[in-house]
């Protein structure tokens, strides 16, 4: 990983297809280290394995790490469609209001049973 080629990593820390297979002890802070080094984004997506499903409310935190996205889903909704991404200050200040958007945004029946879950 050289400065400036890689823009963000994007990886999950228990590998949902293919077989659980959770990330070795440290692994997700040599990943941390290595973006900070070569000023890129670490995104988690915990869509299969965030929300509690591991006995903290997302994987990463078993390994102290501090991503700068998390991706949301699945277990968010409690069986209903919904998804999340959650961003870190590095991330957030570079979006402006409008600048996201979704096919599926603004269900109520949705919003109701994640914020249930």
């Amino acid at each position: 990983m050289a400065a400036g080629d890689v823009a963000a990593v994007m990886l999950e820390p228990i590998q949902g297809e293919g077989g659980v297979m959770p990330a070795r002890s440290g692994f997700l802070k040599r990943v941390r280290e290595l973006c900070d080094q070569h000023n890129a984004l670490l995104v988690l997506d915990e869509i299969q394995a965030g929300m509690g499903r591991t006995g903290t409310l997302f994987a990463h935190l078993q390994d102290d790490v501090v991503p700068d996205m998390v991706t949301l889903a699945k277990a968010l909704g409690g069986g209903f469609p919904i998804g999340a991404m959650l961003a870190g200050p590095k991330v957030a200040e570079t979006m402006q209001f409008g600048a996201h958007g979704t096919n599926f945004g603004g269900n109520p029946l949705a919003a109701a049973g994640a914020r249930a879950a």
